[in-house]
């Protein structure tokens, strides 16, 4: 996530932000477990913009229009769900986009899955940014990219949110600055990366 990137308009720094709750399927009560999924469902749609840029060289213009078609993806989900449930949405969002994926996004442990709770824990998150990667998927190939570009794409993403997680060793406030950064690099100055309200560090310690 290192790589040099344009501006974009400022309108557009919170338009992922906005909208993850409607991209990894959150009730009405925030409960510690959906709060770890809309913390999860935030760094890994903004380390996807990140590995869009870096691998397919997107300018700011690409990334206003890529944020648009995540967004897009996400409610079509939205309306389905609330139409015909959680569980026949996500089948049609999963046949819908397993043509488009080389491989499942898996996203990386870090340190968790050595107890019960972590995989508990780990489960929930990969659950999580299946879920959003899919919408990642589906707004890529929206944009006329093939099925091995979107796939490096993936690969990077998850090369970033590993990143992240290293980052993270320094303490959580440390990783979401970082990431703050890179963000602010595609969106525009006063780009806003914050944690989930309510929520405790999940990455790492606090600082």
């Amino acid at each position: 996530m290192g790589k040099s990137r344009a501006r974009v308009p400022s309108y557009y720094r919170q338009s992922i932000q906005n909208a993850v709750n409607r991209q990894i399927n959150l009730g009405r009560t925030k409960t510690a477990a959906s709060l770890n999924r809309e913390a999860i469902g935030q760094v890994v749609s903004y380390c996807f913009v990140a590995a869009a840029h870096d691998i397919l060289d997107f300018d700011a213009g690409k990334a206003a229009v890529l944020t648009v078609k995540m967004n897009n993806a996400a409610e079509r989900y939205t309306l389905d769900r609330d139409k015909r449930g959680a569980r026949k949405a996500r089948i049609a969002l999963e046949d819908r986009t397993k043509p488009l994926m080389l491989e499942t996004f898996l996203l990386p442990a870090g340190k968790l899955g050595k107890t019960a709770n972590e995989r508990e824990i780990l489960a929930e998150r990969r659950d999580a940014a299946d879920m959003v990667a899919r919408y990642c998927v589906e707004a890529l190939n929206d944009m006329d990219y093939t099925v091995e570009q979107i796939a490096a794409v993936m690969q990077e993403t998850r090369s970033n949110f590993e990143q992240f997680l290293g980052w993270s060793e320094d303490g959580e406030m440390v990783a979401y600055e970082k990431l703050r950064r890179v963000v602010e690099d595609i969106y525009g100055v006063g780009a806003m990366v914050e944690r989930v309200n309510g929520q405790g560090p999940i990455f790492g310690t606090e600082y």
